[in-house]
């Protein structure tokens, strides 16, 4: 287990920089009403980066939500129809192999090329099965000279131990193929990497860790990367994000949504 001491200025103004660059692209992101959202993240990303439309407030009485490529509603664009009540999911037939559905209706798009681009739709449905559209749209661009481009597809992964995760268990967020020659990482809780959602950040220039806003007694930080829930509660669903930085600047994230069932 790593030693939770704080970060030295030089790394902290370093790490914390990096983050708040990427914070003042996705900040205004953030709604300031419970209207219901769709905000992709990032609004413009580089051929090969995993793309997020992140869908903020999504009412409580969806009992059914369906993700669509284009700006119309029709069978042969459906990428996904997600049944909350049992947690199914139906993949249509604009399924790539490269799209996750969470629960909360956000819809990631791993390793996007230049044929992405463009507008997306979520359909939802409350309990009386109204329907409701909402659209947005990214861009996709050719990596730039000089970028550091990530791999295709990313090789960092995570992946939930045990994968049905009930109360009052431990469960350890787990992480495969971290990236080589590691700066440093951060955990978030959400998607958005924003001080206040921040877990933990840890240095390899100085072998500490920094803990976060988020961070709480029942959390550990390994030294593999992953994450360590302690006796976990209905309080620790959702989703957590993992952002690492490699020495030669190169950015990489991965999700997981943490769903706590009852025993």
């Amino acid at each position: 287990m790593m030693d939770c001491v704080a970060l030295s200025c030089k790394v902290c103004i370093s790490w914390q920089g990096l983050l708040l660059t990427v914070s003042l692209l996705t900040c205004w992101l953030i709604p300031t009403t419970s209207q219901l959202t769709i905000k992709s993240v990032p609004p413009i990303a580089v051929e090969g980066e995993n793309v997020l439309l992140f869908v903020h407030n999504l009412p409580k009485n969806v009992k059914v939500f369906s993700w669509f490529t284009g700006a119309r509603v029709l069978k042969s664009c459906e990428i996904a129809t997600h049944v909350i009540a049992i947690n199914a999911t139906v993949i249509g037939l604009s399924h790539s192999g490269r799209e996750t559905v969470f629960k909360n209706g956000s819809l990631l798009i791993k390793s996007v090329t230049s044929k992405d681009s463009g507008y997306y739709t979520l359909r939802i449905l409350d309990a009386n099965s109204r329907p409701k559209i909402i659209r947005t749209e990214f861009f996709v661009h050719s990596p730039l000279l000089g970028y550091k481009k990530h791999l295709t597809p990313s090789q960092l992964k995570i992946a939930l131990v045990p994968p049905r995760v009930e109360e009052n268990i431990n469960v350890i967020l787990w992480v495969f193929h971290m990236p080589k020659k590691l700066q440093a990482f951060a955990w978030h809780k959400g998607v958005l990497p924003l001080d206040h959602l921040k877990i933990a950040s840890h240095s390899f220039l100085t072998n500490s860790t920094m803990l976060g806003h988020a961070y709480y007694d029942r959390l550990t930080v390994r030294n593999d990367g992953s994450l360590l829930l302690l006796n976990v509660t209905k309080n620790d669903t959702g989703l957590y994000t993992l952002r690492t930085i490699s020495v030669d600047l190169k950015l990489e994230w991965a999700i997981i949504d943490v769903q706590v069932n009852s025993k």
